[in-house]
């Protein structure tokens, strides 16, 4: 299972901020409270290193004898009363500081998640198929669930440990300002190779991340087409290929993580000369009666409560950066353009009597070119269906057959000429109202892994329970509910993997008949049955087209003999058009000739 996959791109991080700022300005208010608790709560802790540097210079007093024991006791005493009341304060601003965080980010993650599903949702047919569905789903979930680290590093460690450092700083340098250089020396020292380290990492992230997208599609499509694994006996080849994109992928973190073992060493040398450096300049002016011992004891506090802010900062950087890694590549989703577009103040398309009209229509695939060339796949191609008539496209295997019924649908824009139905032009019409006309049975129904009613009332979620067992009725599927131990509640599987093909066939008319609407594609919708079940679902289907303007796609000939007119296709063109009795009757006819063949396999 050979694939090719996307490469990585660099992150973006003005970018991802950007777009972040764009969901996050919603809720500025609540931000700000956060950022202002925060702030509040950093300088309410702060107050602990005063009061210590208090109790010292009052137990150093009476030491000396300058202040009585029972004096320092009232000190000790009120001194523990307004320490518990800090607290408490810090514990209601912290009850409030992560009851807003929580408020913010699910909040965010919600938009995010929901904008993200609606932008893939709406985006080009061709962008899903050009995609793996693996490596989106994973992009998307990694991408939300990141959004919570994104912000809990800004919040919870680069805006309290960033006012802790300056304040820190600020209050040793009122006291001994060569403490104060060592401590800033030290800290910029930290933090730039905590920064620097972590930025060559993001590269190794990205390239890791890449490995286990590919490991994920790996993983998808086995578990999707384990059929054919079985079939084939191909178990050990299938882990094989797994074996070595999980190496791969092994090698990608190796790479990633070891960066961590740099960072632990340079940060412990660097912490080991700044605090040695703080030792001898404040014992120093100790020494020579410029601090007090009280001020000694501020310093260490403020010192030591703040090393392990500085690994917590870098730890959120890091932290950040790993998850800007992730959330790029659900917000680079966002670059991607819809090249199917509505104009502005598109109309609703309003379908009465069902005609449709291709006139003058050419498309290529891929549409690269603004200039229409040789390489055209519909070239001038005119085809007009009537009033509910029933009018099929036949052809060899690429003759353009699928083609024509994805521009009706307006899964791609044509370059040049008019898709007409009811005298609109589709291309000035909204794509919802276009498809919304529409109702098809495909070849092979894809189903919801959700129950049999879900799956059937998705075709019109405003019908009446009355309305879809009526559709149920219609396409015959009563009689298989009623075996069902949770009758119409049963779940059909992923892809309707535990229904026949008959049954999922079924289900598909009833979508169609509860849709009801004026025009009906049918996509080869029996070829994928045996001859008995194709019978059944063909009466089915023939009640189906009463009075509809109805598509039919086909390779079986056997199912088209009784549409008002055949259209045959070679090559992106018409070469034949009339009814089966005309064209089977055609001498050298390229109907003629499909025609025989399919009752020489019959034979």
């Amino acid at each position: 299972m050979a694939r090719t996959f996307d490469k990585f791109e660099e992150i973006d991080l003005r970018y991802n901020l950007k777009v972040l700022w764009s969901f996050l300005r919603k809720y500025k208010l609540v931000f700000i409270g956060i950022i202002s608790l925060i702030i509040f709560s950093e300088l309410a802790g702060f107050f602990d290193n005063f009061l210590f540097k208090y109790l010292v210079d009052k137990g150093t007093l009476m030491i000396n004898q300058d202040i009585t024991i029972e004096s320092f006791g009232k000190i000790i005493f009120y001194s523990v009363l307004v320490y518990l009341g800090v607290r408490l304060l810090l514990a209601m601003t912290w009850f409030f500081i992560i009851r807003l965080a929580n408020i913010l980010e699910s909040n965010l993650m919600q938009d995010i998640e929901r904008k993200s599903f609606w932008h893939i949702l709406n985006l080009s047919y061709r962008y899903h198929i050009n995609k793996k569905t693996g490596a989106i789903i994973s992009k998307f979930t990694r991408g939300v669930n990141k959004v919570e680290s994104f912000a809990d590093s800004f919040i919870f460690n680069f805006v309290p440990t960033t006012f802790k450092i300056v304040l820190s700083i600020g209050v040793i340098l009122y006291f001994d300002v060569a403490t104060a250089v060592c401590l800033s020396v030290m800290t910029i020292a930290f933090i730039f190779t905590g920064v620097y380290i972590t930025n060559l990492q993001k590269s190794p992230q990205n390239t890791a991340n890449f490995k286990e997208d590919m490991l994920k599609q790996n993983l998808g499509d086995t578990l999707l087409n384990i059929e054919t694994v079985k079939y084939f006996g191909k178990e050990k080849r299938t882990y094989s290929n797994f074996r070595k994109l999980s190496e791969k992928l092994r090698l990608a973190r190796k790479t990633f993580w070891d960066y961590f073992s740099w960072h632990a060493g340079i940060q412990t040398a660097i912490l080991g000369l700044g605090i040695g450096a703080i030792f001898y300049f404040s014992f120093t002016n100790f020494k020579n009666g410029g601090l007090t011992l009280g001020s000694i004891a501020l310093i260490y506090a403020a010192v030591w409560k703040l090393i392990p802010q500085l690994f917590g900062l870098i730890q959120g950087y890091r932290e950040f950066i790993r998850s800007s890694v992730d959330v790029d590549a659900l917000f680079k989703i966002f670059k991607e353009k819809n090249e199917v577009k509505d104009i502005q103040k598109a109309k609703p398309l309003r379908v009465k009597d069902g005609k449709i009209e291709f006139k003058n229509v050419y498309f290529s695939y891929p549409k690269h070119k603004k200039d229409l060339d040789d390489s055209l796949f519909l070239n001038d191609f005119n085809l007009k269906i009537d009033k509910n008539s029933k009018v099929a496209l036949v052809g060899p295997s690429g003759s353009g057959k699928t083609t024509i019924i994805k521009i009706l649908y307006r899964l791609f824009d044509i370059d040049k000429g008019k898709i007409i139905i009811d005298e609109q032009n589709i291309s000035n019409v909204t794509q919802e109202s276009l498809r919304n006309s529409l109702s098809i049975v495909p070849q092979e129904p894809i189903l919801f892994d959700d129950t049999l009613y879900f799956n059937i009332a998705y075709a019109n979620p405003k019908a009446s329970r009355k309305q879809v067992f009526a559709a149920i009725k219609f396409a015959q599927l009563d009689k298989l509910i009623a075996q069902l131990p949770k009758k119409e509640k049963t779940v059909v599987g992923e892809r309707g993997v535990k229904l026949s093909g008959g049954e999922k066939q079924r289900v598909s008319i009833a979508r169609a008949i509860l849709a009801n609407k004026k025009i009906l594609v049918l996509d080869e919708a029996t070829s994928a049955l045996d001859s008995h079940t194709e019978k059944e679902i063909q009466r089915d289907l023939e009640l189906l087209m009463e009075n509809r303007t109805t598509i039919m796609v086909a390779h079986r000939l056997s199912t088209i003999m009784k549409a008002d007119k055949i259209v045959v296709l070679k090559n992106g063109g018409i070469v034949e058009v009339g009814t089966h009795k005309e064209l089977i009757n055609k001498k050298g006819g390229l109907y003629k000739k499909l025609w025989r063949l399919q009752q020489g396999e019959q034979l």
